[in-house]
């Protein structure tokens, strides 16, 4: 195009107008007009006056003087075809070598399509010179010319056979006929190439067809890249335009057709302009990344094709080839793939673990080359992940099996021989099983989780895929790991559980399906329908393995299992020696290959819990290892709860703590969880916690959800004492009435809505003993002196409830003991509080039980006036609550709130037998006394208590006065001014 020639004529047609940039056409205001375009101004007069500048400016000046030619109606020139369609700016970067080939090809084959000849050309260049990007571009413009011809890319190396399908080579034939064999291969190829098409023919530095060489045509061995030269481009047909590229320069023949051109790697200075370009990084930055990529021309695309790749542009055909031509980054992708694909949440741009990634790797990450690193954002070094997701999916399904497999093989090797507790270590595990599924090593699966009962957790999400993959043994063991999990977590009722447990029913074997039906028993047994686990039980499919004997590891575990649901059914029986005696049972102890010891030591702590044993009881449980994690907080719970009961309720709370925390990390079920949390609002309520406690109430509730109704009516009913010592017994009467209306639907668990019905109408009646109190329901609660129409409520509700046949379960028999001292409490009568609380004390197994009773009674004592046997009782109560704290060989803190109503029943005492005389000094001793740490909590209620007894004593206000200065009498009455004094609200 004369630029000159045509501003001039462009001139004469233009109307001479001035404008802001000066005359209209003029070269000031076309360099404006170019400023405007963000071309560069300066490009002007070179190029009008000797086409000299760079392709974007020329096509911007063609594009301002087209808008003046438009204007008059003209039309300017077209560009040339090289200004029009540029060079890459990879080649416009890395090298005039590249920057002639690319251009001498594709103008031939533009030639060609006019009538001319057609193209060859042979380039060279050792490896990372830049034949690939080269062909890769070429095949990218010549897709874009108008007719397009069809381009063919062909790479030889590696095992040549899959490219020649029809060739058939035996290592037995003579040299020649193989040599004549490839030939006619080749013929074949490329006849079979459309007139006027492009062969893009790239030649590694080795290769052959299966067990043979490549041969010339008298059967002589030769370079793969000699062969190519004489079979494909020197006896390509003359409609067909062919570029050959090779390394190996020497073995190309010497006078092949076509112009031969050297490609070198990129000078420093042109690699260090191509990655400041490219990444926009810094000169310094850019010439580390040279440095540690030597100058290799497919290194350096790479880097910059990955860091487009993450940045957000897409993943294109040459950027994946690219990757994929790369060893590393192939082995590096296939990490990343086996890593993704086998951590449970994997997602397409999840953060993967640093370790793990660099075990399917099979090396450390910054040992890897700094264009291959490029892949990878590790802006979170312990987590890093693919730069582009895109890329890694679009290149999964294109990376080789034996990589793939490589790097799953890597990641089953690291699975740990233990089990740890912690839930960090949860992908450590889960990761490695999933490679072994994925590798269809199933037996592999199975005799790790056989061999650790603590891992089954990892078992249902491999049974999704073992259903359908794994066989035989193999699959059994795999739903025998699920069902088993599900088993320890109580949910029964899963599908995915139920699924397992069925297929397992299925089994041939028939100690396969004993196991299966025991597991069924267990079910029903947890689910309260007793009937049902016992007709499991009775099966023939049951009985007949039952009673045989031998090594069958399925045959052991449903012994096993079979007796411990046995001693469950007895326990709840309440026939605590037949449980005793199946529990012990060695196979239920031991287990077989499949049983559970850990599961066998929490029954036998549960049943001596039952049967009054207490020690041994802390010793089973206590035998439940912690690599059991929700056996083990069972058995903490189990422990708690048997503390509360034995009057050790900080210890308690210790160990309910554990057990919440503990199914927490496990994803224990909600309705476990929620028990927990209302045992732990039971032990804070003991403390003198309560608002804590009643937090822990509302959580419990609230974890429940859409429970069954005995478990949601269990836990309301367990508020009802929270609620009860904040004193708001209108509020606690609504959950126990909403708890009553529940037990109405109990389903198939009757008698645990029997015992929970009696319980929750117990929890009622104290709730109208508290109001008709008329005081919160914690320690030291006093027994009533004056009735009151709640009180009458309160005592009928108790009677009823000791009139009616509760049995003689354990937990029973505790029941019965609380209704007989909450009776004596509620009774204005002191001889009626007192035969009730006599009944209470007949009953008492264990020291604190004894306290308790001996407490009401000198309560009772204390009403009816009888001093000096009140006293007795609470001497007597002091003493066992010593016991109390060194029971179960080891010292603990007794209950506090036992404590302080000791303590202000003998402070009541003394108050009534010293006289006025004596009252300060007793007031000193109790404020010293209720003033250990323990008891502060109780500290508002002892004053209360002792208050309501000095208002009637002769110079009780003085005393009270002298001890507490200050103490506000004028508008509070004396035990409300004293509950202040003592450290709580009214």
């Amino acid at each position: 195009m004369d630029w000159q020639a045509t501003l001039q004529t462009l001139r004469q047609q233009l109307p001479r107008t001035r404008e802001a940039w000066g005359v209209r056409g003029s070269l000031r205001w076309l360099e404006e007009a170019m400023r405007a375009r963000g071309a560069s101004p300066s490009s002007v007069r070179n190029i009008v006056y000797r086409d000299i500048g760079t392709p974007q400016d020329k096509r911007a000046l063609h594009g301002v003087l087209s808008e003046l030619a438009a204007g008059v109606g003209q039309r300017v020139p077209p560009l040339p075809v090289s200004v029009r369609q540029p060079l890459p700016a990879e080649l416009e970067l890395l090298g005039r070598s590249k920057r002639r080939a690319y251009r001498q090809f594709l103008g031939a084959v533009r030639a060609a399509a006019g009538g001319g000849h057609a193209a060859r050309l042979v380039v060279s260049g050792p490896a990372g010179a830049g034949k690939t990007l080269l062909s890769t571009h070429l095949e990218r413009a010549i897709a874009q010319l108008d007719p397009a011809p069809g381009v063919h890319r062909l790479t030889l190396g590696g095992d040549l056979l899959p490219l020649f399908p029809d060739l058939q080579v035996q290592r037995s034939q003579p040299f020649a006929v193989q040599a004549e064999g490839q030939a006619r291969a080749a013929r074949a190829l490329l006849e079979g190439l459309p007139d006027g098409s492009v062969l893009l023919l790239r030649v590694l530095p080795d290769g052959q067809f299966g067990v043979s060489p490549p041969r010339a045509a008298d059967g002589a061995t030769v370079s793969l890249t000699a062969w190519a030269a004489e079979q494909l481009y020197r006896l390509a047909p003359e409609r067909l335009n062919v570029l050959l590229a090779a390394e190996d320069e020497s073995a190309l023949p010497p006078d092949l057709p076509g112009d031969h051109i050297r490609l070198t790697a990129p000078t420093p200075a042109e690699a260090r302009r191509y990655l400041m370009a490219q990444l926009g990084v810094p000169a310094a930055r850019a010439d580390e990344l040279v440095r540690q990529t030597g100058r290799n021309l497919d290194r350096l695309t790479l880097l910059a094709a990955a860091r487009n790749a993450g940045s957000g542009g897409e993943a294109g055909q040459d950027t994946l080839e690219r990757v994929l031509s790369d060893p590393a980054a192939v082995r590096l992708l296939a990490a990343l793939s086996a890593v993704q694909d086998t951590v449970s949440a994997g997602q397409g741009g999840a953060r993967l673990p640093g370790p793990l990634l660099e075990a399917a790797l099979g090396q450390r990450l910054d040992l890897l080359p700094a264009h291959v690193r490029a892949l990878l954002d590790e802006s979170d070094a312990a987590h890093p992940r693919p730069l582009s997701g895109a890329l890694l999916d679009a290149a999964r399904p294109l990376l080789p099996d034996a990589e793939r497999r490589a790097a799953l093989t890597r990641l089953a090797a690291t699975l740990p021989g233990t089990v740890r507790t912690d839930a960090g270590t949860a992908d450590a595990v889960s990761v490695p099983l999933n490679a072994l599924a994925r590798l269809d090593r199933w037996a592999d699966v199975a005799r790790w989780l056989d061999a650790h009962p603590g891992g089954l957790g990892h078992a249902p999400l491999l049974w999704v895929q073992a259903r359908g993959q794994a066989r035989g043994e193999e699959r059994e063991s795999l739903a025998r790991a699920v069902v088993s999990h599900h088993a320890m977590l109580g949910a029964y009722g899963h599908p995915q559980a139920r699924d397992a447990l069925f297929a397992l029913l299925d089994s041939p074997r028939e100690a396969v399906r004993a196991w299966a039906r025991v597991k069924l028993a267990e079910s029903s047994v947890d689910s309260g329908n007793f009937e049902a686990a016992e007709a499991q039980l009775s099966h023939a499919e049951v009985q007949r393995p039952l009673s045989a004997a031998g090594p069958d590891r399925w045959l052991q575990g449903a012994q096993a299992d079979a007796l411990l649901v046995g001693a469950a059914l007895a326990r709840w029986r309440g026939d605590l020696d037949r449980a005793t005696r199946l529990a012990a049972d060695p196979r239920a102890r031991e287990g077989g290959a499949l049983g559970n010891p850990a599961r066998a030591a929490l029954w036998r702590g549960l049943i001596a819990k039952d049967a009054g044993r207490w020690a041994e009881a802390m010793r089973e449980l206590g035998n439940v290892p912690a690599s059991h994690p929700l056996l083990s907080a069972r058995a903490r719970y189990q422990e708690g709860d048997l503390r509360l009961r034995l009057g050790q309720p900080a210890a308690a709370l210790e160990r309910l703590l554990d057990a919440a925390e503990r199914l927490t990390q496990e994803q224990g079920a909600p309705e476990e969880q929620a028990r927990v949390q209302a045992r732990v609002a039971t032990a804070l309520r003991r403390l003198g916690r309560a608002q804590e406690a009643l937090v822990w109430s509302r959580r419990a509730t609230a974890q429940a959800g859409d429970a069954d109704p005995v478990l949601r009516a269990r836990l309301e009913s367990e508020s009802v004492p929270v609620l009860l010592s904040l004193f708001r017994p209108d509020e606690a009467l609504r959950v126990a009435a909403s708890a009553l209306q529940l037990l109405g639907e109990p389903g198939q668990r009757h008698a645990e809505a029997a015992y929970r019905e009696r319980r929750t109408q117990y929890r009622v009646a104290l709730a109208y003993l508290t109001r008709g109190a008329g005081r919160p329901y914690q320690q030291p609660f006093g027994g009533v002196q004056e009735d009151h129409a709640d009180l009458v409520q309160a005592r009928r509700v108790l009677d009823a409830l000791l009139s009616a046949v509760s049995g003689g379960l354990d937990r029973e028999q505790v029941l019965t003991f609380d209704i007989l001292l909450s009776r004596a409490l509620a009774d204005p009568d002191p001889a009626r509080a007192e035969a009730f609380a006599r009944r209470a004390l007949r009953m008492t197994d264990h020291p604190y039980a004894e306290a308790q009773a001996r407490a009401t009674l000198a309560d009772a004592h204390l009403r009816g006036g009888g001093v000096g046997a009140a006293l007795h009782e609470v001497n007597r109560g002091h003493a066992l609550l010593r016991r109390v704290a060194s029971g179960l060989g080891e010292a603990q803190e007794p209950d506090p709130g036992l404590h302080a109503l000791l303590l202000t029943l003998e402070a009541r005492c003394l108050l009534l037998e010293g006289g006025s005389g004596s009252l300060g000094g007793t007031l000193a001793w109790l404020r010293d006394a209720a003033g250990e740490a323990p008891l502060r909590a109780f500290q508002g209620q002892v004053w209360r208590e002792v208050g309501m007894l000095l208002e009637r004593l002769d110079g009780g206000e003085a005393a009270a006065a002298a001890l507490f200065p200050g103490l506000n009498v004028q508008a509070l009455r004396l035990r409300d001014a004293l509950g202040v004094a003592g450290g709580q609200p009214v």
